[in-house]
């Protein structure tokens, strides 16, 4: 007989996706994953797959490495709400950390939250009215968020 070929979901379909250095990712697969971010929703053999809801994107980068990694198109950067940059840590806070990932801890979550709990409070979200003051401070803090705006701050244009 002849051979078919099977679509299995890989990592992508999750609810919550880590992309650890997302910036050592070819430019081939970064497109992949706009289009898993921008339309929840993944193209393989030409046919559309939807993602899992909810659907978020934990991404880290070395921004000190800089060999064999690419750059992240800026339509990928929007997608991430925000970016924390980390130092080294404290002597005293190394510790904390190699004794918080070294031991056991049989700890477990008594009522952890799952996808239907996070859509139910995005739902919830949507109900609070804003003021159309507020809607529009929130725009404007937005637009001085990109550097290519004129009325951005310097530490933005410089970012």
């Amino acid at each position: 007989g002849g051979r078919t070929l099977k679509f299995v979901k890989g990592p992508i379909f999750t609810s919550i996706l880590l992309a650890d250095e997302i910036n050592r990712t070819p430019p081939k697969t970064q497109s992949a994953l706009l289009e898993a971010m921008e339309e929840r929703q993944v193209t393989a053999a030409g046919v559309t797959h939807p993602m899992a809801q909810p659907f978020f994107v934990l991404a880290t980068q070395n921004p000190i490495e800089l060999e064999g990694t690419y750059p992240l198109p800026e339509a990928q950067l929007d997608r991430f709400m925000f970016k924390i940059e980390l130092d080294y840590l404290s002597e005293a806070d190394e510790i904390t950390v190699v004794r918080q990932t070294t031991q056991t801890h049989d700890e477990a979550l008594e009522h952890p939250l799952g996808g239907e709990d996070i859509l139910e409070f995005q739902r919830i979200a949507r109900l609070v009215p804003a003021a159309e003051a507020v809607i529009q401070y929130a725009v404007r803090l937005v637009h001085a968020s990109r550097p290519q705006n004129e009325f951005s701050p310097d530490f933005v244009k410089d970012w």
